[in-house]
Order: structure tokens, then sequence, then C-alpha cells
């Protein structure tokens, strides 16, 4: 023992001065750790670890008094010095997980409010040394959790503790789950009841608390009965009556307030009902009340020029930081209090959470809750129409008193809002036994080599970024979509083109219309023509890998027989020597007609002359082997071209019914009813009709050539022959209408 407590303090007396980091706490316990101890066994020399550490902290811990009184002091940086080497120890398997937790336990009861804020930043700051490994609900969690609770229990809700608190309350939450049921109110426990005036009693409203009369109010009183009362005596005592009965009803609220279970006797609803109608209008005149008041206030303060008083700052900070530590009952204050804006705040806070307790006691809403397994929070009362009626009505009244009440009420009204619906949201967790909510990161399976295994978002993502990454290809359509596009091809340049209604009043916009029909159904068939050739170049692709390779021709070698004396012909190149391949013939070229046989002339019989030698005879050269052209490609049919030329037909049948009242004479010029060549013949009538004014201007008038005109006139030109024509030659049939051919 003696020699573990010497090793602890050289440790202790080779600490370098602060700040010290935790490679060097790691070096020198190393070091101590290192040097050759006794034969005992490592439960024993964890005894002695624990158990010397423990007593240099609270050897330590003891001169906390006298050691704070020098304003040179280190004692806190001692104390997180041997915090330190604990948690070093505990990491070295020295000391057990749990000694750590136990030596703050035991310190922070023994230690001042002040001290206990320096332990707890130490915890803050090695929060991640010490939860390492921690498993809620066992072992150090539990250790852990019971001392924090401790440590708020000694520290005050109000005052200058409440930041210290929030440290605690924090901490907490960052260390344990968010679905810790540690921190959980599951049994829906209370607090105290209410032991004011104003008691909710069994006998059915609330008692009225008399104080004691003096012995002269008593004398007084009997005087008041031998005369005859007056009727100012009469309405004082009715408003005291008055007075002691708001007291009571005011205060006797408080004890809903404080256990709502109360609610499952049948009388206490109604009680609580009358109570509430009788106070709120009180609330409400004392609100309105202080607005008056402000009013002036205001229109006073706008009037005159002189600067503020420092009273009116005062008031001013005090209003943003405020609280009660305790609600003062006694009769004479209640009409100050009330006449206060925080506390009417405060029982309209009340009230408010209350009345959104009981909305979850309707038939509707409770169907939804009343079968979880929490059966401690069940109560046996329900919401009737009326009385939800009443609750709904009484909650948007308290809100509206909320924002009428100045300074700031319309923020402090949205502020209780977002609390209570927040608050539903927790309720309804706790009813079902606060299920765990936090959801595991995304994961799949996959199988790699018949194994199986699970990957994450970023892996299972990553083709799908990398091809995302990438650049994109050209956009098919040049400008931009399909639709821009096949306008842009088919005319249009502005946007008076498109704007442009179409005019049905002259065969040249029929011809427009038809030639933007020809113009869409070109570029169909150009579409179709593309893809149609592309899936036969596709499926020639795979012809031509699945077909087999065509296996050689053997060459079969003849006898060399006699050949006549050669003939002189042109020259032409020398074979290369080795067998002579046989030529096959080839199928025509596709298209053209087949090579007419040619005669042969058969040579005359001539002496055969041997030949010492065989002579190998030239063969002649291959001929080229013509390439196949591919058939013409066959358009399916397709519906939009089929929709186009019924378009087509369409604007050339009303073309030619609206030529047949205009421009009858040119009908049987046309053929077969072309309105391209009808308005050709059109404009050229109009070119001979411009040309024949410009000549009837240029030749003397009539009266210079004795009164008669050189050329007939349009009417006379229209007069019917003897024989039925008209004068262009256009037949008529006995109807009078124009002929067409075909």
């Amino acid at each position: 023992m003696q020699a573990v407590k010497n090793s602890l303090h050289e440790i202790l007396e080779s600490l370098p001065p602060h700040p010290i980091t935790k490679e060097t706490f790691d070096c020198l316990v190393s070091e101590t750790l290192s040097k050759p101890e006794s034969a005992s066994s490592a439960e024993h020399r964890k005894v002695l670890w624990e158990y010397a550490l423990r007593n240099e902290i609270f050897a330590l811990a003891s001169t906390e008094g006298q050691a704070l009184k020098d304003p040179n002091t280190k004692y806190y940086e001692q104390l997180r010095d041997r915090l330190d080497l604990v948690l070093t120890f505990t990491e070295n398997d020295v000391c057990e997980q749990v000694f750590p937790f136990n030596i703050l336990a035991d310190l922070l009861e023994t230690q001042t409010i002040p001290s206990c804020s320096h332990i707890f930043s130490w915890i803050e700051e090695r929060a991640g040394r010490l939860t390492e490994g921690m498993i809620p609900q066992k072992g150090k969690a539990l250790v852990l959790l019971r001392t924090l609770n401790d440590l708020l229990r000694r520290l005050s809700k109000m005052g200058s503790t409440t930041r210290f608190c929030g440290r605690i309350l924090t901490f907490l939450s960052r260390v344990f789950p968010l679905g810790e049921r540690s921190g959980v109110n599951l049994r829906g426990e209370y607090g105290p009841a209410w032991e004011g005036p104003g008691v909710f009693g069994e006998y059915g409203k609330a008692e009225v608390q008399v104080q004691p009369v003096k012995e002269e109010t008593k004398e007084e009183d009997a005087k008041m009965q031998v005369d005859e009362e007056k009727p100012e005596g009469e309405s004082e005592k009715q408003e005291e009556e008055q007075k002691d009965d708001f007291y009571n009803t005011f205060w006797s609220l408080q004890y809903p307030f404080s256990r709502p279970t109360m609610f499952a006797q049948p009388q206490t609803f109604g009680q609580f009902k009358d109570a509430v109608n009788k106070v709120l209008p009180v609330i409400k005149e004392a609100t309105a009340k202080e607005r008056a008041l402000m009013g002036s206030k205001t229109s006073l303060s706008s009037t005159s020029t002189k600067r503020k008083r420092e009273p009116d700052g005062i008031t001013e900070a005090a209003g943003k930081d405020y609280f009660f530590a305790k609600y003062l009952t006694s009769p004479e204050l209640l009409d100050l209090e009330i006449s206060d804006t925080h506390f009417r705040r405060q029982f309209l806070f009340q009230l408010l959470i209350l009345l959104n307790h009981l909305l979850q006691f309707t038939k509707t809403l409770k169907a939804e809750w009343a079968s979880t397994k929490n059966r401690s929070l069940h109560m046996n009362f329900t919401l009737e129409g009326e009385d939800a009626q009443w609750v709904q009505e009484t909650i948007i009244k308290a809100y509206e008193e909320l924002r009428q009440t100045a300074p700031n009420g319309r923020a402090f009204a949205e502020t209780v809002h977002v609390i209570l619906d927040r608050e539903k949201n927790w309720v309804k967790w706790k009813n079902d036994l606060c299920a765990p909510f936090d959801r595991e990161a995304w994961s799949e399976e996959v199988e790699e080599n018949g194994v199986k295994r699970k990957i994450g978002l970023e892996e299972a993502t990553k083709g799908v970024r990398q091809k995302m990454s990438e650049e994109p290809k050209d956009w098919k359509y040049s400008l931009g979509s399909e639709a821009l596009t096949e306008i842009w091809t088919m005319g249009y340049r502005d946007l008076s083109d498109l704007a442009t209604p179409f005019q049905a009043g002259d065969v040249k916009d029929f011809v427009k219309k038809v030639k933007l029909e020809d113009a869409r159904i070109d570029m169909r068939k150009k579409q179709l023509l593309k893809t149609a050739e592309r899936i036969a170049q596709a499926r020639a692709k795979a012809a031509a890998a699945s077909a087999p390779s065509p296996a050689p021709v053997p060459v079969p070698v003849t006898p060399q027989e006699p050949v006549p004396a050669p003939v002189p012909t042109a020259p032409r190149s020398m074979p290369s020597s080795g067998p002579v391949p046989l030529q096959h013939p080839l199928p025509a070229k596709p298209g053209t007609s087949p090579p007419k046989p040619q005669p042969t002339l058969e040579p005359s019989p001539a002496p055969v002359v041997p030949t010492p030698a065989p002579v190998v005879t030239p063969s002649p050269a291959p001929a080229p082997v013509p390439i196949p052209v591919p058939p013409p490609v066959e358009l399916p049919p397709d519906e939009q071209i089929t929709k186009y030329e019924e378009n087509k037909q369409r604007l050339c049948w009303l073309a030619l019914r609206i030529a047949r009242d205009i421009h009858l004479q040119h009908l049987t010029k046309i053929g077969t009813g072309d309105i391209v060549k009808l308005e050709e013949e059109i404009e050229k009538e109009k070119e001979q009709e411009e040309k024949s004014m410009l000549d009837d201007s240029s030749l003397p008038s009539s009266q210079e050539v004795g009164g008669q005109s050189p050329m007939p006139s349009s009417s006379s030109a229209e007069v019917k022959t003897g024989d039925g024509q008209l004068p262009n030659g256009a037949p008529r049939d006995m109807e009078g209408d124009v002929k067409m051919e075909g």
C-alpha cells in the first residue's frame, strides 16, 4: 500500500504546469505501471489504486473552505489533475469502469454549489472519454444519471442557478438518447396538490374561509342590528360578499389545475365551468382598463416634449426579467395581482394547459389512445358535445386575452400556442410507452461472390453519381425542344408569324397551310427513314456476327492437255503461280438485266504439236464481286402521316370550294385539283390584268378614235356564246355549273 501511495505522489509532483495534455498523463501512468511490483493479484492491485486515488481526492476536497479564501488559490486546478489521473488509470484498466462516476457522486455531495459548477465543467470537457462504451440503463449510465439528478434537486429552479440547471439538462439530453425513458413521467404522477384558500370540497362548492372577528366589530354589529340599516351599509356589505366570493372562486381553480384527475367526479366539471365563467370577465375588464391607461399615457407622452425619466427604463427592464417565488394569497392583494400583466398571463397559461388536456377526453380522441398499454394515464371521464364546445370557446377567449395583454401580447400568445401544440406530440409519445423514434441509416443488402453484405447510401449511389458527373450528350433538338425545332423547320421566323391567325378567305392562305402539312409529312418521313435504317443496320450487324465463316473451296488439279497456238491478245498482268481458283457465276446486280451470252468461235482443228513439258495456262483475273444494294426501305403506315394527309385533303377541298365562286374559269386548267397550280394560274391572271391596265393607260381614249373602244369591256367578256360556252372555252352543264375533268 505504501508503494502505491509513493508512486501516486511521484506522479503528482512530476506534473508540468497547466495546461496538461492527455498524452502527458498517459506517459506518466504508463511509466508508473511498468515498474516491478510485489507479487499480488490484479484484483488486489485495483483495490489499492482505487483506495489511494479516492483518499487523495477527498483529502484535497476537505481543504475547500480554507483554500477558497486565498484569491490566488490553485484548488480547482489540483482537483482537475486528480480527476484526470482517475480517468487515465481507468482507461488503462487499473480501476473499474464505474469508479470515476462513484468518485464524482461522492464529490458532488460534499462540495458547495460553486465548486460543483467547476466539477461539472470538467465533466462536460471529458464527456467523450467518460461516456465511451456507455450503455443506457446499465452500469455507469445509471450512476451518472442518479448523480446529476441529485445535483438538480440541490439547485434552485429560479434565481442564479437556473443557468446551471440548464447546463445539466442539456448535457443529459446530449449523452442519453432522446427516447430514454428515465426522464419521462410514465405513471402520470402530479405534483403536490393545492393547499391554499378556496378548495373544491366534497360538498360541491368552494368553502369560504371566514377570518376571526374582533370584539369591537361584534359590538358595532349589535348596534347596527338595533338601529335601522342604511342603504349604504347594505351596498358595502354586498360588495364585501362579492369580493369574498370572487376571492374563493379564483383561488379554488388552483386545485383542478394541480389535480386534473378530480374531473372523474361528476360534479367537478360543472363547478369548474361556473368558476371560469366568473373569473374570465374580471380578467378581461382588467386588460381593457390597462389598455385604456396605456393609451392615455401614450397620448400624454406624445404631447409633452420633456425627457423621459429614469423609472420608465427601470420598469421596462423589470418587465423582461421576472419570476414569482410563490403565489401570495392574501385577500387584500388579489386586486393588485389581477392588475398585474404577468399574473394574468400566468393564470391564462394555466387555464389553457388544463383545457387542452381536457380536449383529449372527447369521444373521438379518447377512442384513439384508449387502447394503449399505459393504463395509468387513463381517467374515467368523457367530454360530451356541449362541454367540448364550451372548452373550445373558452380556449379562443383565453388566446384572445393573451393577445390583448400588453406588452408583446401577440408574440406571447403565438409562443404559448406552439408550446401546447408540441406538448400534444410528447403526450402521444408517452401514451405509446415511449416508442423509439430514431431511424437507422439507410442500407441495402447486396450479394458479392455468394456473400451477402450491407452497403450504405454512399456506396450504393456511387455509380449513379459518377454517371451524373459525366458530360451530357449533345441534345438532339438543336433549338431546345421538339416543338421549337419543328416550327422553325416549317418556316416560322418571328412571333408575328405565330400570332397571325389563319384567314380562310383566299386560295393563297390554303396553299400556305397545305405547304405546312407537306413539310410536316416530309419531316415525319425522314424520322421514320432514319429509324428504319438504324434498325436495318443493327439487324445486319447481328446477322453477320451470328453467321459462320465460309470454309475454303478445294481446287481440283486436272492433267494438262495440248493447247492450240496462242492467239496474240492485249498485254495483261502476269498471274501468280499456284493453283487456279474456280470462277463461279455471280447473280446479276439488282435493278439490271442479266448479261447476254456471247457466241464462242470454235477453232478449226489443227495438228497436235507435242510439247516437251507441260505449260501452265494463265487463269483469267477474278472479276470484281458486285456489292449487293439493299432494297429500298418501305415505311410502315404511320398515324401522324395519315392525319397530315387528311388535313391536306380537307384544305384542298376548302380551297376548291372557294375557287368555285371566285376563280371558276381556272378550275379546268388544274387537272386533278392541284391548288398550287391553281394559285399559279391566279397569279398569271393578275399579272395579265395589270399588264392590260398598263396598256390601256398608254392607248388613246375612246373619244380620240371615234367613240369606239378598242378593247371589249369586262361585262361583254362574260356574256355567254350561242353554244353554251364561256369566252374562255370552259363548258357548262345543264345546271350552269362548270364541268371539271376527271
